[in-house]
C-alpha cells in the first residue's frame, strides 16, 4: 500500500519564538585608557551632588572598572513584578535611575505582568537590599522599554548618550537576582543592519537578569539598555535615544497605557510596511509560479520541502518566508509577525482526479496564533474565489481583533489567508499568509500587494 504524504504548513507558520538560556557574565577587569571622567555620565544638581571624580585629570591615567563599580552601584536596581495574591515574583530584571532621580528605566518585558494582569505590582531592591514600591509611568513596547517611579529619591540619575563608534569599549551593568551588582565589559559592534528592530550589537555576555540595566561608555553615558542575549558573548542593546523619547512622555504626565500601546503598534506598522509597496522584491520560481520572496534585510526565506519517500503518492516543494520582527506584549501575546508559505503540490504519477483532490484538500489548512479570549475577539472568516497569476484560486481569509488595542474604531488584529489553486487534476499550488498585530486595512493591502506580484508560466 502506498503511503499518503502529509506535511503541516500550519505548524511551520506558527512556530513560537522562545528565549534561549543566557550565560552568566564573566568576572575580572580589563583596564583601558580614557581621557574623560566617567562621572560625567551622572547629572549633578543641588539635590544630587556630583560623585567624587573617578579619574584624575591626567590623560594617561588608566580607566578603572573598580572605580566604575563603586561609583555606579547605588544607581542600579533590581526590578521585580510581584503577584500580590501570592507575594511571589513573576519576573525579574535590572533598572537604573534616570530623569529627576525618582524614575527607573527598565525593559517592558520585565514589568509586563503588571500591565496585563490583575493583582500584580512592581517593586525594587537596591544594592543595599532596601526594598520599595514602584508605579508605572510609561512604556514603549516596540523597543521593549518602560519607566517606573518611586515617591522618593532613588539616587543619582544617569545621563543618556549617543551610539559610539564601532570598536569602542562598553560596560554593561545590572543587578540580576541573587548575583548582586555586576559589570560585563564588551565591544560596540554597531547598529544591526539586517533587522526590523533598532539594536546595538554588543560583544559581551549579558546575563538574563541584567535585562533593563544600562550599558555605558567610558564617559559614563548610557548608550544602550540591555535587552537580550544569544549566548556566546553576543548581546543586544536598545539605543538610548529611544529611552530619551520615552522619558519625555513620562515627564509630560500620566498616559493611558493601552491607548499608548495601540498608538505605538499602529505607528510602527505604518513605518515598517511602507517600503513593502515598492517593487524591489526578490523573486523565485516554484513550480509554474514566479513569486515574491525576500524584501529588505529582515524578511528571509528558507526551503521547507518535506522529505519524499518512495511510496508517497504525491510530492511538494515548499518555501517559507518570515521576518524577524516580533513585539512582546505579554507572555501569551507577541505581535508583529509576518510570514508566508508557497507550496507546489503534485501527483508523482497519474491518479484519478478524485484521489488527487482528496490528498490536495488536506493542504488547505489555516495557521493561527493561539490567543487569550480575554484579550482577543472571535475569528471572522470569509471564503471567496479569486484569480492569482491568471489562475483560479479558492481563498479563506480570517481576522481576530484585539479587544484592548483600538484607535479610531480600528483594532489591532491578526490576519490569516490561505489560497489554493483549483481546476487542475494532477497538480496544485497553495499560498498561506499570516500577519499579526496589524490594523486590518493595512494588512489587507500588504497581502494584496504580494498576491499581485505572483505570475504563472507554462512549462
Amino acid at each position: 500500500m502506498k503511503k499518503l504524504l502529509m506535511f503541516p504548513l500550519a505548524a511551520v507558520m506558527a512556530a513560537a519564538v522562545c528565549a534561549q538560556p543566557l550565560p552568566s557574565a564573566p568576572g575580572g577587569e580589563k583596564p583601558e585608557s580614557a581621557p574623560n571622567e566617567i562621572n560625567a555620565g551622572l547629572a549633578a544638581d543641588a539635590n544630587h551632588p556630583a560623585p567624587p571624580p573617578l579619574l584624575a585629570a591626567q590623560q594617561d591615567t588608566p580607566f578603572s572598572v573598580k572605580t566604575l563599580f563603586s561609583s555606579y552601584k547605588p544607581s542600579i536596581y533590581q526590578v521585580r513584578t510581584i503577584n500580590t495574591a501570592t507575594g511571589q515574583k513573576t519576573s525579574i530584571g535590572s533598572g537604573f535611575v534616570i530623569g529627576d532621580g525618582k524614575m527607573i528605566a527598565t525593559n517592558y518585558h520585565v514589568i509586563a505582568d503588571a500591565v496585563n494582569k490583575e493583582k500584580h505590582a512592581i517593586e525594587y531592591i537596591a544594592t543595599d537590599d532596601k526594598e520599595g514600591q514602584l508605579r508605572l509611568l510609561a512604556v514603549d513596547v516596540v523597543h521593549d522599554l518602560a519607566i517606573v517611579a518611586a515617591d522618593h529619591d532613588l539616587g543619582k540619575p544617569f545621563k543618556l548618550g549617543g551610539v559610539p563608534e564601532q570598536g569602542e569599549a562598553l560596560y554593561s551593568l545590572g543587578n540580576p537576582g541573587d548575583l548582586g551588582f555586576i559589570i560585563v565589559d564588551g565591544i560596540n559592534n554597531g547598529i544591526l543592519q539586517k533587522s526590523a528592530r533598532s539594536r546595538i550589537l554588543f560583544s559581551g555576555a549579558i546575563n538574563s537578569g541584567m535585562s533593563g540595566g544600562p550599558t555605558v561608555n567610558k564617559a559614563g553615558e548610557v548608550i544602550g539598555i540591555n535587552v537580550e542575549s544569544q549566548g556566546n558573548d553576543i548581546g543586544f542593546l536598545v539605543p538610548a535615544s529611544h529611552l530619551a523619547e520615552l522619558l519625555k512622555q513620562a515627564e509630560s504626565g500620566a498616559v493611558n497605557i493601552n491607548e499608548s500601546i495601540a498608538d505605538q503598534l499602529i505607528a510602527d506598522n505604518g513605518k515598517y510596511y511602507a517600503p513593502f509597496f515598492k517593487n524591489d522584491w526578490k523573486k523565485a520560481t516554484i513550480g509554474h509560479y514566479t513569486v515574491p520572496t525576500e524584501f529588505g534585510g529582515d524578511l528571509r526565506c528558507w526551503d521547507v520541502s518535506p522529505q519524499q519517500e518512495l511510496e508517497d503518492l504525491a510530492a511538494s516543494e515548499s518555501v517559507i518566508c518570515q521576518s524577524d520582527r516580533v513585539t512582546y506584549i505579554s507572555g501569551d501575546t507577541q505581535v508583529g509577525r509576518m510570514g508566508f508559505v508557497y507550496s507546489n503540490f503534485y501527483a508523482r504519477e497519474p491518479m484519478p482526479a478524485a484521489r488527487f483532490y482528496h490528498l490536495y484538500s488536506r493542504e488547505y489548512r489555516l495557521p493561527y496564533e493561539l490567543r487569550s479570549r480575554r484579550d482577543f475577539g472571535d475569528f471572522a472568516c470569509t471564503a471567496d474565489f479569486v484569480a492569482i497569476g491568471g489562475k483560479p484560486f479558492k481563498t479563506t481569509y480570517c481576522t481576530q481583533p484585539s479587544k484592548k488595542y483600538i484607535k479610531n474604531g480600528e483594532a489591532i488584529s491578526d490576519l490569516y489567508l490561505i489560497a489554493a489553486q483549483i481546476g487542475e487534476k494532477q497538480q496544485g499550488f497553495t499560498i498561506t499568509m499570516m500577519l499579526t498585530g496589524i490594523q486590518e486595512n493595512l494588512g489587507k493591502r500588504v497581502m494584496a500587494h504580494i498576491l499581485e506580484q505572483i505570475t504563472w508560466q507554462p512549462n
